[in-house]
């Protein structure tokens, strides 16, 4: 799925099949240091592990060479706008894991017809906070990178949507973007998104393949969405998918796991959980029921 050549980086853990935004991880031992660390995008850093001193000695915008030193505990985040320079990183504990998210902008152009304004270059990188929704979400991401996307491409670009929308909205440019035009899904375009997602529901399609249905871009198409369906495209597309399961489980003729391929999971065990959650009851037990 992606490279497997460590760096100082850390090692890409998506490569050109993944459809959200791009992942690396990196072990960190207890005690190190690196040198000349340059970032060409916005980037995400998650923690878990340590805890670790850490002396970072870095670039920034208005203060010029600056340096900061503080504990790196599990669950820390790092904030590092493209074109940060970090002259040196030195760091001493317990080790840990780093899983780093990049917000390029060819990624989020695919995400957003409207600009996600990203990081501020100008307020430097920053180093050590705590935002339980980014580690969450990155989390999530980090899971299906890992499992190859078993929740599919719907829920990943939603993920990524979220993280990118997210971060730009608290940490990000307040450079006013453009607003939004007013609108809402026609019951016409409701019925062709239904149509597509029940003709599609074998296939890996994801949230850019449900937009360009109604010609809105990603994040806009979200929002409609869920004023129109009052739950989000990933809620629905699974919903849909029990629904084809429970009425193909009447036929006995085909075994689960072909069912779980024609109605779009991953494989058996996927169906069985996500039917299980949403049923109250496994397939085998709703069959014989």
């Amino acid at each position: 799925m992606a490279d497997t050549v460590p760096s100082k980086y850390g090692m890409a853990l998506t490569g050109s099949d993944w459809v959200g935004l791009p992942l690396r991880i990196g072990e960190v031992p207890e005690r190190g240091r690196l040198e000349e660390l340059i970032g060409e995008v916005d980037a995400i850093l998650v923690w878990t592990g340590g805890p670790s001193q850490v002396k970072i000695v870095y670039a920034h915008p208005i203060q010029g060479t600056a340096q900061h030193e503080f504990t790196r505990v599990s669950g820390a985040i790092d904030l590092l706008p493209r074109g940060t320079h970090m002259f040196s990183v030195e760091w001493e504990g317990k080790s840990s894991l780093c899983t780093s998210v990049n917000l390029p902008a060819a990624s989020l152009s695919v995400l957003s017809a409207q600009p996600i304004l990203g990081l501020d270059p100008a307020c430097g990188p920053q180093f050590g906070l705590v935002d339980s929704h980014i580690a969450d979400l990155v989390r999530r991401l980090h899971e299906q990178a890992e499992t190859h996307a078993p929740w599919g491409a719907v829920y990943v670009q939603s993920l990524s949507l979220a993280l990118a929308s997210y971060v730009s909205a608290r940490y990000g440019n307040k450079a006013e973007a453009p607003p939004l035009r007013a609108a809402s899904l026609s019951r016409t375009q409701r019925l062709e998104i239904e149509r597509f997602v029940d003709q599609e529901i074998s296939s890996n399609f994801g949230l850019v393949d449900m937009a360009k249905v109604v010609g809105y871009s990603p994040d806009h198409f979200s929002r409609l969405f869920k004023q129109g369906f009052n739950q989000s495209p990933y809620q629905f597309v699974l919903s849909r998918r029990i629904d084809r399961a429970m009425a193909m489980l009447r036929d006995e003729k085909m075994t689960i796991a072909e069912i779980a391929s024609v109605c779009g999971f991953n494989d058996q065990g996927h169906l069985t959980k996500v039917f299980k959650q949403r049923v109250g009851m496994t397939p085998g037990a709703f069959r014989k029921g």
